[in-house]
């Protein structure tokens, strides 16, 4: 160090030449000897130097909205967002309902047809039976006004087991009920098919009405026979043959002219009931084949 100051102190006008090399060799020396003392130091300073530059470089975001006040316009735009948003829900979540209660429609017609079907079944059995009743009715008043009726009853007592007979018609209310315990025929927005599906309902009604009209007509016939013929005359499976014989001969408890009379009068109004009976029940299968027809085509149900 004090040949550092040394040569800081001389003048550039003093240095020799022949001393100038030794001189800067031996300065050379000393600046090298102080490179390597101030190295250590050189690269932490950069470092430190690199890093301040690095936090005077970095840019600082702001959000713009904090600080900056909104206009009427955005308030608006916003409040119509908020607004589609919760109208298109409104939307979804009615034409969600709406396809359910769509679905819910045609799952009930589909059943009520299936209801129509069996309906339709039904009375062709019950049309049939009746039909043969009916031509009993017929063979038992003709041998009640057969002269000699009273000697030999044979004939109007092989046919006199007809009244006994009573054939009514179930009718499939499965769906029908089920719309009335789901609140009417609210389900059933189609108003066409829900007005025919009501006047079927009001002709069952009427069916149903004559069916308490044929009872009583079967009931009435029944007592007066009694009064007339020997039940033991007749095939009763519920007698025990082998305790109480059956006559060789058909017989009368009573040959009264006036009784036979009344009981033909009923056997009569019995086979009126039954005929309207028949003509409701025929009206009836027609109004249900008319009814499948219309309610495949209004609900596009033709190929099932």
């Amino acid at each position: 160090m004090s040949e550092e100051k040394n040569i800081e102190e001389q003048p550039e006008d003093n240095i020799s030449p022949t001393t100038g090399d030794n001189k800067i060799s031996a300065e050379g020396n000393s600046i090298s000897s102080e490179e390597n003392e101030i190295v250590p130091n050189v690269e932490p300073q950069s470092h430190i130097s690199h890093q301040t530059s690095d936090i005077k470089n970095m840019e600082v975001h702001h959000h713009g909205h904090v600080h900056e006040k909104k206009k009427w316009k955005e308030y608006l735009f916003q409040f119509f967002m908020l607004f589609l948003a919760v109208f298109c829900g409104f939307l979804a979540e009615y034409q969600l309902e709406h396809v359910v209660e769509h679905n819910r429609e045609e799952q009930y017609i589909k059943s009520f047809i299936e209801d129509l079907k069996a309906d339709t079944a039904e009375i062709n059995g019950v049309l049939e039976l009746t039909t043969r009743q009916q031509n009993n009715f017929d063979t038992l008043m003709g041998a009640l006004k057969t002269p000699g009726f009273s000697e030999n009853p044979g004939k109007a007592e092989n046919h006199v087991g007809s009244i006994f007979g009573l054939y009514f018609f179930n009718h499939s209310d499965r769906t029908l009920q089920q719309l009335k315990n789901a609140g009417g025929l609210r389900l059933i927005r189609n108003q066409p098919a829900s007005d025919s599906i009501m006047q079927y309902d009001a002709r069952v009604k009427e069916v149903s009405e004559q069916a308490q009209d044929l009872y009583n007509a079967n009931q009435s016939s029944i007592s007066i026979a009694f009064q007339i013929f020997d039940a033991n005359s007749f095939e009763n499976p519920e007698i025990n043959r082998s305790l109480v014989p059956k006559p060789d001969k058909a017989r009368l408890i009573s040959n009264e002219s006036v009784k036979i009379d009344e009981f033909f009068n009923l056997v009569l109004n019995f086979k009126v009931a039954s005929v309207i009976y028949s003509y409701k029940l025929r009206d009836l299968k027609q109004y249900a084949g008319r009814q499948i027809n219309f309610l495949k085509k209004e609900y596009h149900l033709e190929n099932e």
